[in-house]
């Protein structure tokens, strides 16, 4: 599972795999969360010799993770460090990631547009130092859900631009279920109509469910939660022939979707009343965090983001940030954007860069993804007597 699986992985992608117990088997009630297990199965690793730096510090985490290298089968060059190992993290007992995987794989398999947009996203995250839960920002599976609400919520405007498909509140009109909705740019597989698809080759306006299908599974390790497992996955070539034709997004600028992105995050979303979600609909609006505070109790008198995971709604990805962090991570998104706006208008700004004009888009998305300590030493060097 993890990226390794979901298509918005990368050849340097650790690969992520978690120990499935058979039917009928559970972990024994004095080792809920396997901790326990996996210290063993570590201790085992280690005397095998196979697999190096075996890591157990994060066995007191929420999921139990053990982190190792292990010799890569495809190493042909023996002696360089950097292929001839690959990172790993093993869980167990973990079938919500397999499933989380499976629907973060649908999107990616729908369009294109939705992979290279992730792989430049997690590119710049990364070299801006703002992609590192341990260091209290945020994951790239946070920003991946990001970029996939941004997509669902937005449509076409006929001008080459992008817009939210209803205002924050939702649009009432979109609140019956045959009710005409405009295009998103990638379908919402959780709140797809899956009867539209057969009627979409024929021109049928998009249509959402007004309530999800329940498809209910107990939660493998929080006790008494329930989890809502349902999502439209194509069942056979035809129908992700449909969703692929339907939404290839060759009419979008990857150039546009990527300065709308980084301004919605930095200008248009409301931090204090809202929640980035996928079950933000048309016809529901977004999810508001003084719902999410009722329900979860998640906090909701700070303009700090919080991301709802697609399964474990209860569960807020973006808890790992921790002070002023969110407003460096909002502040990057604003720095990403104003870039790429002064390099569209021209401006030479405070970049210290010359004729923007001149750029071309590689080198754009070069300069947005300047790790951070360069960017700090030229500011330096520019601004010295």
């Amino acid at each position: 599972f993890g990226s390794s699986a979901n298509g918005f992985g990368s050849p340097k992608s650790d690969l992520d795999m978690c120990l499935q117990l058979p039917d009928g088997r559970n972990i024994d009630d004095e080792d809920m969360d396997g901790a326990s297990a996996m210290g063993k199965l570590a201790e085992y690793f280690e005397a095998s010799g196979g697999m190096i730096d075996v890591d157990t510090s994060r066995l007191s985490a929420r999921i139990p993770i053990i982190m190792y290298r292990c010799p890569s089968p495809l190493t042909t060059n023996l002696g360089d460090e950097e292929h001839e190992y690959v990172e790993c993290d093993l869980s167990m007992h973990n079938p919500l990631a397999v499933l989380n995987t499976s629907l973060l794989r649908t999107y990616a398999e729908i369009t294109p547009v939705t992979r290279v947009l992730s792989s430049i996203i997690k590119r710049w995250a990364k070299a801006r130092d703002i992609n590192n839960p341990a260091r209290h920002t945020l994951s790239s599976y946070g920003y991946i859900i990001m970029l996939l609400h941004f997509l669902t919520y937005h449509k076409r405007t006929g001008n080459g631009l992008v817009s939210p498909v209803a205002p924050p509140e939702g649009n009432p009109n979109h609140r019956h279920q045959s009710a005409q909705r405009p295009n998103p740019i990638l379908p919402n597989v959780q709140w797809m109509d899956p009867a539209w698809l057969s009627q979409a080759p024929r021109g049928a306006p998009y249509r959402e469910l007004l309530s999800i299908p329940r498809l209910i599974a107990k939660h493998p390790r929080e006790e008494g939660k329930r989890v809502n497992t349902h999502f439209y996955k194509p069942s056979n070539p035809n129908d992700a022939a449909v969703l692929q034709m339907t939404f290839a997004g060759q009419d979008l600028s990857l150039a546009i979707l990527l300065v709308s992105f980084f301004r919605y995050y930095a200008f248009e979303f409301d931090y204090k009343r809202y929640v980035v979600s996928l079950n933000s609909t048309s016809a529901r609006g977004l999810v508001e965090r003084e719902v999410k505070a009722e329900l979860d109790g998640w906090r909701n008198y700070s303009a700090a983001l919080t991301i709802e995971d697609p399964f474990e709604t209860f569960y807020d990805v973006a808890h790992v940030l921790r002070g002023g962090y969110y407003h460096r991570i909002r502040r990057e998104f604003a720095v990403a954007y104003s870039k790429v706006a002064d390099a569209a208008a021209g401006r030479q700004g405070v970049w210290n860069k010359g004729d923007l004009r001149s750029l071309t888009g590689e080198q754009i998305v070069e300069w947005i993804c300047e790790p951070i300590e360069k960017e700090r030493e030229e500011t330096t060097t520019a601004t010295a007597p």
